[in-house]
């Protein structure tokens, strides 16, 4: 939802709308977080074909704290 409304109001414009950036927002409070697998590789040889189970189990434990608190999970990266 991050910007979905100002990209929304630009696409109105039809196939010749420019990307106007100067749309005025909306003040939102925000907290980002930022989570990070210390020694992955590590686990990734360690683990093998379970590495997926372990990053799932922490993704859950993260989504689930996020979650708790109202917020919107965005994207799991990784390597």
């Amino acid at each position: 939802e991050a910007g979905a409304e100002i990209i929304g109001h630009n696409m109105r414009g039809g196939h010749s709308a420019g990307v106007n950036a100067m749309i005025p927002g909306r003040k939102v409070d925000a907290i980002i977080g930022f989570a990070n697998i210390r020694n992955f590789t590590d686990a990734t040889e360690t683990l093998k074909e379970k590495v997926m189970l372990f990053v799932n189990q922490i993704g859950e434990i993260v989504h689930g704290c996020v979650d708790d608190y109202y917020g919107a999970p965005n994207k799991n990266i990784g390597e």
